[in-house]
C-alpha cells in the first residue's frame, strides 16, 4: 500500500472514530447536561414555592383590607353602591329621592353600567357624599352632577336636588 493510501484509510478512521464517540458518549452527556438544567431549574422554582406563599397571601390580606377601607363587601356592586349611599346619606343629613336600575350599554367587548342618582339637601353636604363615592369607594366615576333648585309650593319652601351620573365600566 501506498503511504496516499494509508493516510487517507486514518483520515477515514479517525473521522469514523470521532463520529461513534459523538453518537455513543458526547450526544447523551449534552442531553443529560440539558435536563440537568430543566432540572436545576424546576428545583429551584420548587425552592422558591414557600416564599411565593407569603407574598401572595401578604398580597391577599393587603387587598382584603382594600376592600374593607373601600366599602366593597361580596355581594353586587349596585348593592355596595346602594348601601355606601344610605350610610353617607344617613351621616350627611340628605334624603335619597331616585335610585334607578342602571344603564346598560355594550360596545364590543366592554359593558358600560350607569347609574342615576338622585339625592335632596344641602349644597355642601351633596358634595361631601359624591366625593365619598367617587374617592373613598370603587364604584366608577362621576360622569354628570346636575344641581337644581326647587320650590315646594304648598309648604313655600325651596331645596336643592341633584342628579349624580355614576359610570362603572366592566
Amino acid at each position: 500500500m501506498k503511504t496516499r493510501t494509508k493516510i487517507n484509510i486514518t483520515w477515514l478512521g479517525l473521522a469514523v472514530m470521532l463520529f461513534l464517540s459523538y453518537k455513543l458518549a458526547i450526544s447523551n452527556t449534552i442531553e443529560l447536561h440539558q435536563e440537568l438544567g430543566a432540572l436545576s431549574k424546576e428545583e429551584q422554582i420548587f425552592k422558591d414555592i414557600p416564599k411565593q406563599i407569603s407574598m401572595y397571601s401578604g398580597k391577599k390580606q393587603y387587598y382584603d383590607s382594600l376592600l374593607t377601607e373601600m366599602n366593597v363587601g361580596n355581594s353586587s356592586l349596585e348593592n355596595n353602591l346602594l348601601r355606601v349611599l344610605n350610610s353617607q346619606i344617613i351621616q350627611n343629613n340628605l334624603k335619597l329621592i331616585d335610585f334607578n336600575k342602571p344603564h346598560i350599554f355594550i360596545d364590543n367587548d366592554t359593558e358600560l353600567n350607569t347609574y342615576t342618582i338622585t339625592m335632596e339637601g344641602g349644597f355642601s353636604n351633596i358634595l361631601k357624599t359624591v366625593h365619598s363615592i367617587e374617592q373613598r369607594a370603587t364604584f366608577g366615576e362621576i360622569l354628570h352632577i346636575e344641581f337644581f333648585e326647587q320650590k315646594d309650593y304648598k309648604n313655600n319652601k325651596e331645596f336643592l336636588r341633584a342628579t349624580l351620573l355614576v359610570q362603572h365600566i366592566r
